[in-house]
């Protein structure tokens, strides 16, 4: 199985961001001037969440296998964006990357539907807003968010169709291919892999809490997952073993 968080990934996390906090900056210098110059009280949610978003990104330049912390400066554009009336093509395509990065991090696994329900609830709330003040607007606005939403459906599942003929059915990680590893690691990974807490592993193999997490950050960093969740979204079905 091929490393999702690799280091060329992990550098283009850091790019991504840095450009993101350049545009941010730059729309919250408008959001200032629209919300204290023009008196425009739309853009008072943008005022808000646009230096809100830019810390979170300098926390993912700083720590990029975080990117589910992506999310939420996603979501805040997607929102303002569809209270500010703009075009829905924006808002949209930003909804569907946190929708994707989520479900990368295994947000999807449990209480599926809940969760798809809740973020396109996020989404529709400030958009049903014009409804009210002006229907043919939304109207209009509608029919091109069910096109953007039918476009993007069909490329996922061609790619997804395509990604299902090219992957291994039967997953196996055999933790003896990475350097640095013991059949130790793969048992504790295993017990990860059920839902064993750190303190529990630590208590059986009587060691203290930290050299247990110590050590299955190393182990997360050699298998370029990034951290526990990472792992769990991409080896939780897996096999694991330890052959030489």
């Amino acid at each position: 199985m091929k490393a999702f968080y690799s280091k060329t990934f992990l550098s283009f996390i850091r790019i991504t961001s840095l450009i993101f906090i350049g545009i941010l900056i730059y729309l919250t210098g408008h959001a200032v001037y629209d919300v204290f110059f023009l008196k425009d009280y739309g853009c008072i949610f943008g005022l808000i969440s646009g230096p809100l978003s830019i810390l979170i990104l300098i926390f993912v330049v700083i720590n990029p296998q975080k990117l589910s912390l992506f999310v939420p400066p996603l979501i805040f554009y997607s929102v303002s964006n569809s209270i500010a009336n703009a075009n829905p093509v924006f808002p949209i395509i930003f909804l569907e990357l946190a929708a994707v990065l989520l479900w990368v991090r295994g947000f999807f696994n449990n209480h599926r539907r809940i969760k798809i329900f809740l973020l396109i609830l996020v989404y529709l709330i400030p958009l049903l807003f014009q409804l009210k003040f002006n229907p043919k607007f939304f109207t209009n606005q509608l029919l091109d968010i069910l096109q953007i939403i039918l476009i993007t459906f069909i490329i996922i599942f061609l790619i997804y169709e395509y990604m299902k003929t090219q992957t291994v059915k039967d997953k196996v990680l055999n933790l003896a291919e990475y350097s640095e590893t013991t059949e130790r690691d793969a048992k504790w990974l295993s017990l990860v892999q059920q839902g064993v807490k750190y303190e529990a592993i630590a208590i059986d193999y009587e060691l203290t809490l930290g050299t247990v997490q110590n050590r299955l950050n190393k182990i997360y960093h050699i298998l370029q997952t990034g951290d526990r969740i990472g792992f769990l979204s991409f080896y939780s079905n897996a096999k694991i073993i330890y052959k030489k």
